[in-house]
């Protein structure tokens, strides 16, 4: 009888159960950097927790689990109950812990950087600087994840650096940021339809079109709007807005009233806030000298800057500058332009 054994602690040692553990986490690790990773694939891992958990394989099983939420998934699992265990993690896992880190901006993206720089780990750290707005810094990496991925075969990952390096672009108010934002989605558009990812393809034309309509060029807006097969809760507000700019009261209120009807229950409480700021604007002439729309317009772009990325944010500062033009707020104004300049 063993020392374990006689502790009365489980410990798995079968061998063709830990060749094949072996096996299934390497598809799942590479799943994973490929943006292939599906909550189904961990479904051997959660029926067969007590064997992966009681074996070599502990912690390459319970990261991996972190990433997709519910049961034995990232929201019970906390990343504090991992930390006893970084001087015993491979590379793998404490890359993969680190990336978790990085995300909850527990850790710099640098220290994951120096570890792993892969076309997947650069591509993220792309997005998150992109999310807070840091453009200039997240086009340098997403540029190199670019490149990365385009050397280890991972597709999804150059489609996705592309995207965002479009998004990047489209929230820079610099020379030239226009004819790169198009750039990168035009080459993010080829690659989503080779791979046949129509998706993709759609919020791609959603980008444009709201990226447009935010520059204040109605007429292409207008242009890519139709042609969009994405509708959703940001779809039917952007055009909403789309036909406000062009006078159009009745047909932004109905696309309004559509969007609330066909996607309020699902959508994110805040999108009703931002519905209900361009329609206080359409049913409210005086809504500049308003006090309510002041009121709605400020709460709205505190809850986007908490919960999403800066550029949710970003799209409504005009509205708000117009309001305090009107009250003669000049240094308010001042510092927002600040903020808000890529």
């Amino acid at each position: 009888m063993g020392l374990l054994e006689r502790l009365g602690i489980h410990y798995e040692t079968e061998e063709g159960f830990l060749q094949h553990a072996d096996d299934l986490l390497g598809q799942l690790y590479e799943k994973f950097y490929s943006y292939a990773l599906k909550e189904e694939d961990l479904e051997e891992i959660r029926k067969e927790s007590s064997r992966y958990l009681s074996s070599a394989y502990m912690l390459d099983a319970m990261l991996l689990l972190r990433y997709f939420p519910g049961e034995g998934g990232m929201a019970s699992q906390p990343l504090d109950e991992l930390q006893e265990y970084v001087p015993c993690m491979t590379e793998r896992q404490y890359a993969l812990y680190l990336y978790y880190l990085c995300w909850e901006g527990k850790e710099p993206f640098d220290k994951l950087l120096k570890l792993n720089a892969n076309g997947f780990f650069l591509t993220q750290a792309g997005v998150w600087y992109w999310k807070k707005g840091e453009y200039t810094r997240a086009i340098e990496l997403l540029s190199k994840g670019y490149s990365a991925a385009s050397e280890e075969g991972g597709v999804k990952t150059m489609l996705e650096a592309k995207v965002v390096l479009g998004n990047c672009y489209s929230s820079l108010d610099s020379p030239g940021s226009r004819e790169m934002m198009m750039k990168h989605y035009k080459v993010a558009e080829r690659i989503a339809q080779a791979m046949g990812e129509e998706d993709w393809v759609q919020d791609i034309y959603y980008n444009i079109a709201a990226s447009f309509l935010e520059w204040g060029q109605i007429g292409k807006a207008e242009e890519y709007f139709p042609k969009c097969a994405r509708r959703d809760a940001l779809y039917y507000h952007k055009y909403a807005i789309c036909k406000e700019r062009q006078g159009k009261r009745e047909e932004a209120l109905e696309l309004l009233g559509q969007g609330r009807k066909e996607f309020s229950p699902k959508a994110d409480p805040v999108f009703g806030e931002m519905y209900d700021v361009v329609e206080y604007r359409l049913r409210h002439g005086g809504y500049r000298k308003d006090p309510e729309y002041e009121r709605i317009l400020r709460a709205c772009m505190k809850h986007l800057g908490e919960r999403f990325p800066k550029s949710y944010q970003k799209f409504h500062v005009p509205f708000l500058i117009e309001i305090l033009g009107q009250q003669r707020k000049y240094k308010e104004i001042c510092e927002l332009m600040q903020e808000f300049t890529g």
